[in-house]
């Protein structure tokens, strides 16, 4: 079996941040979620992460009640907050702000109207960095092709049964550049800038079969990927790579691929990072949504829930090995609840557009 690794093991790799976050959301499992007064942080400095900006919530000192909500990127205050006892409202709109604590992290919850809209994690620095963390708790895993090679989406140690031997050093990142079919796909994935192609010490090099393979110490350029996320797990496409070199897929080669495993053990399901970290809008809007759909039941089936109003999502998840449904069932944790709350808000908003785009027949 082949197993093409999309793995980074460069200075360029925050390997140290992503280990440290995922040990992070590990410590706060179980712990109850706490609502507390946003005037708290008139006397912190707290860095958030929105998906897409760090942003800072800063004292105007002007002895108004009022915060700066500051992006620490742009370097520049991009709204004002009106401090109302537990909650804040964002100047001449109908965004309200509240903040929570679960363990030792704290979250600040955006609802537009009565319902969610986005949620703001606390960050321990400002380093750009965060939406590499996102992508890698959405996409890491093992996957299985339908002609049974094995790809996978981070470090080989998360995993059983992974082969060391076929990892290729690299960069593992998304890639922004203006590109003719980037709107076929949700995700431009880049990787193995630098490269150095190679296989098992007793390997002979003319016989090496992994992404990059093309002689033992042969310099590689970067391999980029097209993807779409699905229902078992991800399709996509070569899009581009070494023009001279064997790999697998081949250029341009489609192919689907079925996620057996994650690296959060002890979670069932594909989504399992649902359960154990807060999301955030930017990491849902690449999910279609029948996807969507699922993940937010996916939270439900592992406390046990019965679909009894919903006889396809019911036999979805009677497919599933890991599910066992039960009268006595548990209750979603609030992070859970929250999450539920912004899945079902993106899909909703999904649906929204659906309906503008039919009106012009596209």
């Amino acid at each position: 079996m082949i197993c093409s690794v999309l793995y980074g093991f460069c200075q360029q790799y925050p390997v140290q941040e992503l280990q440290a976050w995922r040990r992070q959301i590990a410590q706060q499992e179980g712990k109850a979620m706490v609502n507390l007064p946003l005037s708290t942080l008139k006397q912190k400095t707290i860095n958030w992460w929105d998906g897409n900006r760090v942003m800072v919530l800063l004292d105007m000192n002007d002895g108004s009640d009022e915060l700066g909500l500051y992006d620490v990127w742009a370097g520049a205050i991009v709204n004002t907050i009106q401090v109302k006892g537990a909650s804040g409202t964002i100047k001449d709109t109908d965004m309200v702000l509240s903040l929570h604590q679960i363990g030792d992290m704290m979250l600040m919850v955006m609802t537009e109207k009565g319902k969610i809209f986005d949620i703001l994690m606390e960050v321990k620095n400002n380093q750009p960095v965060w939406a590499f963390i996102d992508l890698h708790d959405v996409l890491d895993g093992v996957y299985q092709s339908t002609d049974n090679k094995q790809y996978v989406f981070g470090m080989p140690d998360m995993y059983v049964g992974v082969d060391r031997y076929t990892r290729d050093p690299g960069i593992f990142d998304l890639t922004r550049e203006e590109r003719d079919d980037a709107n076929e796909w949700s995700y431009i994935i880049e990787y193995g800038a630098g490269r150095v192609s190679h296989g098992r010490p007793v390997d002979d090099p003319a016989k090496i079969n992994v992404p990059g393979a093309g002689g033992a110490g042969a310099l590689m350029g970067p391999m980029m990927w097209g993807l779409n996320m699905t229902e078992e797990g991800l399709a996509g496409e070569v899009l581009h790579d070494e023009p001279t070199v064997d790999h697998e897929p081949a250029i341009t080669e489609r192919f689907e691929l079925k996620k057996t495993q994650t690296p959060f053990k002890g979670v069932n399901g594909r989504w399992p990072f649902t359960s154990l970290r807060p999301l955030n809008r930017q990491m849902l809007v690449h999910f279609p949504k029948e996807v969507l759909r699922l993940m937010r039941n996916e939270i439900y089936a592992r406390h046990g829930v019965k679909f009894r109003s919903d006889a396809a999502i019911q036999a979805y998840f009677d497919r599933q090995p890991w599910y066992q449904a039960t009268n006595k069932t548990t209750a979603l944790t609030g992070l859970e609840k929250l999450n539920v709350s912004l899945i079902k808000a993106v899909e909703d908003r999904i649906t929204e557009m659906e309906k503008e785009l039919s009106k012009y027949n596209l």
